[in-house]
């Protein structure tokens, strides 16, 4: 069984560690984490987006969040799964905030 980080763990990551993560993350996997955390993930993903991608990029996103229905729990589970992916990929691990982690469930 894997472990994985919550959302909140992820975004306590330092700001470029962040700026690394969510540049090769998917438009469509970032929206659906703005979308089911607007408050939360929201703004904090769109500030750090701004200053790491490209307006066409961000304007995508933007339109994304404005058709998108709200994730289901395994949609939202499979996007913080690909930033996880990502800060393994980027060696990041260590740099978590959380201890420990929160354990994936099967599905």
């Amino acid at each position: 069984m894997a472990t994985e980080a919550c959302m909140f763990d992820i975004l306590a990551l330092p700001e470029d560690d962040l700026k690394r993560v969510l540049k090769k993350a998917s438009t469509r996997s970032l929206a659906k984490l703005v979308v089911a955390y607007p408050r939360a993930v929201g703004r904090t993903f769109l500030e750090v987006l701004t200053q790491c991608m490209s307006v066409p990029t961000i304007e995508f996103i933007r339109d994304e969040m404005g058709v998108m229905r709200t994730p289901s729990y395994p949609e939202i589970r499979q996007a913080e799964m690909e930033l996880m992916q990502i800060i393994r990929e980027e060696h990041l691990e260590d740099r978590l905030s959380c201890a420990p982690l929160a354990i994936s469930l099967p599905q």
